[in-house]
């Protein structure tokens, strides 16, 4: 096991004392417990902000999928509770788009 010295200032030094205190731990117990939840807070912070960037590039994504519908609805004229089979528009895009057809 390593056996670091470390300077703390005084505040630092109060707030160790007093978690050590309420803990019942010795002060290189404390000071030990405090290093591994700090760094685990760490990795865990760092685990948040990459779930935070994904989520908002899923999010960004989801606005540009329902902008995409919102175009295709106005663009096909579709009316909601229409039957896809029965609009015309949409089925020329349709078979613009696919030269196989397949049964819907």
């Amino acid at each position: 096991m390593a056996d670091p010295h470390i300077s703390l200032s005084n505040e630092t030094d109060s707030k160790v004392r007093n978690y050590c205190k309420v803990n019942g731990l010795k002060y290189s117990q404390g000071i030990r417990n405090l290093i591994e939840l700090g760094l685990y807070n760490l990795e865990t912070n760092r685990q948040i902000e990459l779930n935070s960037s994904l989520l908002s590039k899923l999010y960004s994504k989801s606005i540009y999928t329902i902008d995409l519908i919102e175009k295709l609805y106005s663009d096909l004229g579709i009316t909601n509770n229409s039957n896809p089979k029965d609009n015309i528009v949409l089925q020329e895009f349709k078979n613009s788009r696919y030269r196989d057809k397949f049964d819907d």
